[in-house]
């Protein structure tokens, strides 16, 4: 049996926060909150939700061992995500060219799907009028649905959530161009973590099935996907300018 000393953090989006607690708790774990990912350098977390930029950064202070497989159907039973990129409904924006010199808002410097995809599309932040920090992808869908941006990309599974509990915002919203797909976001373990605990911690995620996970669209938790591509548009984004780039704090 895990023991009940585990620890699981989570770094993403307090949308999910739902479905991280019945995940850690199928494998005997408690869930906490995670601050800074940087945290998850000094040992005191056994596994997390993190985004994929924060796993490359990490430099194997922590380990992939699973990625949610999402139900729909355009990823093919595999896990990976993309980005919508979402405008007012009653806007004349009609793809992410369009929004050249608009206001745009991101998450946190931290998001593949919310900051780093639309930087490898766009090249510099300067593409934007105005670019504006929201912090999370459901305050940002709400800037864009409220008119205080003109847009945002936000990750299609948290999109689908907000939507499926909020019908209200899709009556004000429309997407313009999808970003993706990409390799979702993996569940990490601290790579000084035993061997035996790591094993069964996996093995627990990937035999995870049921309502729980399909009331947030999940259909399975699979072997982590390769997150070659990520490192590499991290690496060469950070070649841009610190005054171009919004830098991870």
């Amino acid at each position: 049996m895990t023991p009940p000393t585990v620890i699981f953090a989570s770094y993403l989006a307090p949308t999910l926060r739902p479905l991280y607690a019945f995940v850690a708790e199928a494998c005997g774990a408690t869930l906490i909150d995670g601050g800074d990912w940087r945290d998850l350098t000094r040992g005191e977390i056994d596994a997390a939700f993190v985004c994929s930029p924060p796993l490359i950064w990490l430099e194997g202070a922590v380990e992939a061992i699973a990625a949610p497989v999402l139900a729909d159907p355009r990823f093919g039973g595999q896990p990976l995500y993309c980005s919508e990129v979402v405008v007012r409904r009653n806007s004349d924006f009609r793809s992410l060219e369009d929004l050249r010199g608009a206001r745009w808002a991101y998450n946190e410097p931290s998001s593949w799907s919310g900051y780093w995809v639309v930087l490898d599309r766009v090249g510099l932040w300067s593409y934007f009028g105005e670019v504006v920090p929201a912090g999370f992808h459901a305050k940002a869908l709400r800037m864009v649905a409220s008119g205080k941006v003109d847009g945002a990309a936000i990750d299609c599974h948290l999109l689908a959530v907000e939507l499926a509990a909020h019908p209200e915002l899709e009556e004000r919203l429309r997407i313009v161009d999808t970003l993706g797909p990409a390799p979702i976001q993996p569940v990490v373990v601290r790579a000084s973590l035993s061997t035996g605990l790591k094993d069964e911690i996996q093995g627990r995620l990937l035999a995870l099935s049921g309502p729980p996970l399909e009331h947030y669209h999940v259909d399975h938790f699979a072997r982590p996907p390769d997150y070659s591509r990520v490192a590499a548009v991290v690496a060469g984004k950070a070649s841009v300018s610190s005054s171009e780039r919004l830098r991870p704090r």
